[in-house]
């Protein structure tokens, strides 16, 4: 099956809701879904994110069957909408004004809503923090490979393209599989997010503005005391920057994450940090009291164009993988 069915949407939702400890989540969702901070610190700039993407699911209401369906109603409707829209063929500028309030995922994005169909309680071993999610323009104007609210991983469109299929692989040390990823997620509890909870504006895929990630580190900060993940992992430079810069808060006389937060080109330093014998195992911190464990990653599409392979070697090891 293609897309996410009633009931496949009904066990994304008690997902979410095994993490919405007393509504926080809920209301973390309701604030990011009405975030404006991109446009009041930066209203200059042309390349502004779009807010289309994270749901402000009331996960407090959604407590049965009657209610599940008429939310699965309203995911339907902008699902329906978003793919009539975009077959018109129209300009990205049309696009953008006929937008409106709906949202290209389910939750807070296609590979979280993924993770929350297969999560079975309430604890998270692995967090993966990445960069962005994708550039608007860039993202409009493919004529195929789009994704929309209800598209399911059976469908092989962009957001199951390199950057999950090579994490998995390279994680796992196998070819891709779906049901041996699914297996993992059911076992460990994964949650996957963005340091930018937007849509990029620029129409240049390798472009990406470090204040737009400034601008949404409390929110990531508040996903990651919600979760209470084990083990914390970031995609990229970027990512590196804006996860080293949220557990120094806490951890002000750590040494590596400070410098971590401040290089320009942290995952650089990286094969020089797993050689040191007091990062041989982890790279450890404090993040609301509890112990937690980070370890930045090459963003896993553009993984193999660098020298640095003894990422992964150290993450299995973490997640009891050999």
């Amino acid at each position: 099956m293609e897309r996410y069915t009633q009931k496949e949407v009904s066990s994304i939702i008690r997902g979410y809701k095994l993490l919405d400890n007393a509504g926080e989540l809920s209301n973390l969702l309701k604030r990011i879904s009405s975030c404006r901070a991109c446009n009041d610190e930066y209203s200059n700039r042309s390349d502004l994110p779009l807010n289309c993407l994270v749901r402000p699911i009331p996960l407090f209401r959604l407590r049965n069957r009657e209610t599940i369906s008429k939310y699965y109603i309203r995911v339907r409707r902008d699902d329906g909408f978003l793919r009539n829209l975009f077959e018109k063929r129209l300009t990205t500028k049309t696009v953008l004004r006929r937008l409106g309030s709906t949202k290209f995922s389910i939750g807070i994005n296609p590979w979280l809503d993924r993770c929350m169909l297969h999560r079975k309680f309430r604890k998270t071993k692995l967090m993966i923090v990445g960069i962005d999610y994708k550039h608007f323009p860039v993202f409009h104007k493919l004529k195929r490979d789009h994704n929309f609210p209800l598209d399911g991983y059976t469908i092989k469109n962009n957001i199951w393209g390199p950057t999950w299929r090579r994490f998995w692989q390279n994680v796992l040390n196998q070819e891709y599989d779906d049901s041996t990823v699914d297996k993992f997620i059911r076992k460990n509890g994964v949650f996957m997010t963005n340091s930018m909870l937007c849509f990029g504006g620029s129409g240049d895929p390798q472009s990406h503005f470090y204040g737009y990630l400034k601008c949404c580190r409390d929110h990531v900060r508040e996903m990651i005391r919600i979760v209470r993940p084990e083990i914390l992992v970031s995609f990229g430079d970027l990512g590196c920057r804006n996860v080293a810069s949220i557990l120094l808060g806490e951890n002000e006389n750590s040494s590596i994450l400070s410098h971590l937060a401040t290089k320009q080109s942290p995952m650089s330093e990286m094969e020089s940090v797993a050689k040191n014998r007091k990062y041989r195992r982890v790279i450890n911190a404090r993040f609301n009291s509890r112990e937690m464990k980070f370890w930045p990653l090459y963003q896993p599409a553009w993984s193999h164009i660098h020298k640095y392979r003894g990422d992964y070697t150290k993450l299995r090891h973490l997640l009891d993988l050999r």
